[in-house]
Parts: C-alpha cells; sequence; structure tokens
C-alpha cells in the first residue's frame, strides 16, 4: 500500500514537472499564435500586432491601397460608421471630423469638403470595406503597407513615437529574457520605431518592415 501511495505521488511530480517543461518551451517560443496569422495580412497599429482582433480580412488593391472592413475599421480606429442605405452613403465620425462617402465612387466629403479620392469604398461578399489609405485625414493616422512581410502599419499622429538609428548590430528577441530565442537582429544604421523601456533595460522596437521585437 505505501509503494503503491509512493508511485502515485512520483507520477504526481512527474507530471506537474512536465507541464512546467511545455509552459516554459511556449513561453520562450516565439509565438505559436502567430503562425496561425503567418499566410494573411497583418495589422500593426503602434505598438501592437491586432491581427487577430480582425472581423474581416485586409484588402490591398493593386495600387497599394488598404483597405479595412466597417467592423474593422469602428474597432481598430475608435470611430462610428453608418450605412444609409436609402442614399447608399456610409458616414464616418471620428472626433471633430465626418466623411461621408458611396461605394464606387470616388469622392471623399469631409466636413462638407469635397475631396477627390484614388479608390473608392467597395463592398465584397456583403462586407463593406473602406479605403483606409484615402481617409488618413478622417482617423489622423498614418499608414503604410509593406509588401515583403505582408504587414500593414498603422501610426496614429496624435501619440508619440521615437524613431531612432541603431548604433550598432543587436540581436532581437521574442521574450525581455536572454534566454529567449533570437529572432534576427537590426544592424548598424537601421531605423526603427521605439515604445516603451522595461525595469530591466529591455525596448521593444518595430523594425521597419513591421516586425515587433524586444532588444
Amino acid at each position: 500500500m505505501k509503494i503503491n501511495k509512493l508511485k502515485f505521488l512520483r507520477n504526481i511530480i512527474i507530471c506537474v514537472v512536465a507541464l512546467y517543461i511545455v509552459s516554459y518551451i511556449l513561453n520562450m517560443a516565439p509565438g505559436f499564435k502567430r503562425d496561425k496569422y503567418k499566410d494573411i495580412t497583418n495589422i500593426v497599429i503602434g505598438d501592437e500586432n491586432l491581427t487577430e482582433k480582425l472581423c474581416n480580412l485586409i484588402l490591398v488593391s493593386e495600387n497599394g491601397t488598404v483597405y479595412l472592413s466597417k467592423e474593422d475599421t469602428e474597432n481598430l480606429l475608435n470611430s462610428k460608421i453608418y450605412y444609409e442605405e436609402k442614399y447608399n452613403t456610409i458616414i464616418t465620425i471620428c472626433g471633430t471630423k465626418v466623411a461621408a462617402l458611396s461605394p464606387n465612387e470616388r469622392v471623399l466629403y469631409v466636413n462638407g469638403s469635397k475631396i477627390d479620392i484614388l479608390e473608392s469604398a467597395i463592398e465584397k461578399n456583403g462586407v463593406i470595406y473602406l479605403p483606409i489609405s484615402e481617409m488618413t485625414l478622417i482617423f489622423n493616422i498614418e499608414i503604410k503597407y509593406i509588401n515583403s512581410t505582408n504587414i500593414v502599419i498603422i501610426d496614429r499622429l496624435d501619440k508619440g513615437i521615437i524613431k531612432a538609428d541603431v548604433s550598432k548590430n543587436t540581436e532581437l528577441k521574442f521574450k525581455p529574457r536572454n534566454i529567449s530565442k533570437t529572432l534576427g537582429e537590426v544592424e548598424q544604421g537601421e531605423k526603427v520605431s521605439c515604445f516603451y523601456t522595461t525595469s530591466k533595460g529591455w525596448r521593444l522596437i518595430r523594425t521597419e518592415n513591421g516586425y515587433l521585437r524586444i532588444c
């Protein structure tokens, strides 16, 4: 009876240790969640990759115009959007700016002023998409699509971002720990966007190709 009890305790300890090891490996690994989104267009806003919060896929036109669905525009850019079916008009409210545009018409009205745009709003599979690249004035943002990494970068112009040149070749980590996996490096002279710094001196940066890394 005593032997069985010891075996039971030993098995419990082995299971606990195994779970700890698995948890540790997942914590150090470069994001098993991220792999889920490697084949679709990612979106990075400031210092966050918000791809997993998308309701619909991001569309990018041949001209490089970035489209977000009505729902994603509301959720990610803090705006209110209404569709007036009677007049086939999309109304966007963000801060003090009110914009109106119609699908397939390359005209944008901002607080009553008319602005010609290169790409119109579109509807695809029952989803309304807005040409965000044409509406940066409305949302007070700067937007860039990185074709090589398939990442859309959006920066809010009302939030300060530190831009810096890398002073020396620096390894990039997934987690703010020396034992975390190295995901590459930035080279001397390369430009990066800098965000918070931890109490131990680790800094979150965003490389020019849109990746968020720790260094």
